[in-house]
């Protein structure tokens, strides 16, 4: 099979479902942006962290970490409270809601859409704020409780250390001094190590990140619209679902291709088409008639729809006077548009070849008959056995194939 049969086969054959196919989805994307409202995009920028992330995974974390702040229902529902937006939290923090990593960099981009450019300014900034605070002192609870409790230890320990060396001063026994001194010492070592471990422990406060906002004011731009990309998206869908189905219909209920795939089946030649002159089309026939040894040409149509062509150009041809030396012919206006036929005075030769569709076939045409089939082009196979069948029936030899006008689909020719 050929790329151009295929192409008749299931496209040209199937155009109407394919056309369904594409026009469905794609009006369907239109019609779901269409009431759609156009969005404004603000972002504003916040360093996470002071050095650059050791790796992607490392930054896809602080971007992951940014965006999990930035949709909690605490934060965002107090943010929208505090610019006076009232909006569905879940829904806003599921689809208005994103946050975005700068590369490799420590830099993550919050970003809020809404149809208010200026709520949508006002609410990222506020959000932006408050995840930057919850960063910063989320933990200092952990923190300061720490630090509190490394004090009241330093303090007990500092206590504990006083009280042993007013003790030493009042005590004159050599081993009972000896052995306060070793408290002291003790008490000393302890109160060091606390000591330390507090300067530890303040020290890496002092180091530790700060999340900081880059810029104070959020940049707002309008969001492009979604409806080109996804109407291509659907127009793709589409085409593909369209030939899925043309294929399974062509499967399903086969057909022969064009006409010349026709002629090729009943090993025949095409004589021509309908739209041409009649007296040309006559000849052609006559002659094809003569060379077969046949004096009755009968007309039948490949499948039922083609029957209105078969009687058109039978009267066509009936316009023929039966007189060998004089011809009545229609017009070349054509026998598809229904003109009706002007009157030419020209020469007839083969004039006595007569021309009948099956029904009128009479006893004397039955033993020197011959067939020409019309077709429109496209032919179901279970149409083409019972063509068959009668042709195998009246033991008639084809003469030829007539191109008949295309089946129209959707108010266009197929």
């Amino acid at each position: 099979m050929t790329i151009e049969e295929m192409f008749r086969r299931i496209v040209r054959a199937h155009l109407g479902i394919i056309l369904v196919c594409v026009l469905l989805p794609v009006a369907a994307a239109i019609g779901l942006q269409a009431d759609k409202p156009a969005l404004s995009l603000a972002s504003i920028r916040l360093q996470v962290i002071s050095g650059a992330p050791t790796s992607a995974t490392e930054a896809e974390g602080i971007s992951s970490r940014v965006l999990a702040l930035a949709t909690t229902p605490g934060l965002l529902d107090a943010s929208l409270k505090q610019v006076g937006a009232q909006r569905d939290v879940a829904d806003f923090a599921a689809t208005h809601v994103a946050a975005q990593r700068l590369g490799e960099s420590s830099i993550v981009q919050l970003s809020v859409t809404d149809k208010d450019p200026i709520a949508a300014g006002q609410i990222v900034a506020a959000l932006a704020e408050r995840v930057a605070l919850f960063m910063n002192q989320g933990d200092r609870a952990t923190f300061n409780a720490a630090l509190a409790e490394l004090d009241k230890q330093v303090q007990n320990a500092t206590v504990q250390r006083d009280k042993l060396a007013a003790q030493l001063k009042g005590i004159a026994d050599i081993n009972a001094r000896a052995d306060i001194q070793t408290q002291i010492q003790s008490a000393n070592q302890l109160l060091g190590q606390l000591t330390t471990q507090r300067a530890a422990l303040a020290v890496q406060d002092a180091t530790r990140d700060i999340v900081v906002l880059v810029g104070n004011k959020p940049e707002v731009s309008q969001v492009p619209s979604p409806l080109l990309p996804q109407a291509a998206l659907a127009l793709l869908l589409g085409l593909v679902l369209g030939l899925t189905a043309a294929a399974i219909l062509e499967t399903m209920r086969p057909r022969v291709a064009s006409v010349r795939a026709l002629a090729h089946l009943l090993q025949a030649p095409v004589l021509g088409r309908t739209s041409e002159e009649i007296s040309s089309l006559r000849n052609t026939m006559a002659l094809a008639a003569r060379r077969q040894g046949v004096d009755a040409v009968v007309l039948m149509g490949a499948e039922e729809s083609d029957a209105d062509t078969v009687s058109r150009l039978l009267f066509a041809l009936s316009g023929f006077s039966s007189r060998p030396d004089r011809l009545r012919s229609p017009s070349p206006a054509g026998i598809e548009d229904g003109a009706e036929p002007s009157v030419l005075e020209m020469e007839a030769p083969f004039a006595n070849v007569r021309f009948t569709g099956l029904s009128a076939v009479t006893p004397q045409d039955e033993m020197t008959a011959g067939v020409v089939v019309v077709s429109g082009g496209t032919v179901l196979l279970r149409r083409l056995d019972d063509l068959d069948d009668v042709l195998k029936a009246v033991r008639w030899p084809v003469l030829g194939i007539v191109n008949g006008p295309a089946k129209r689909r959707f108010g266009r020719l197929g």
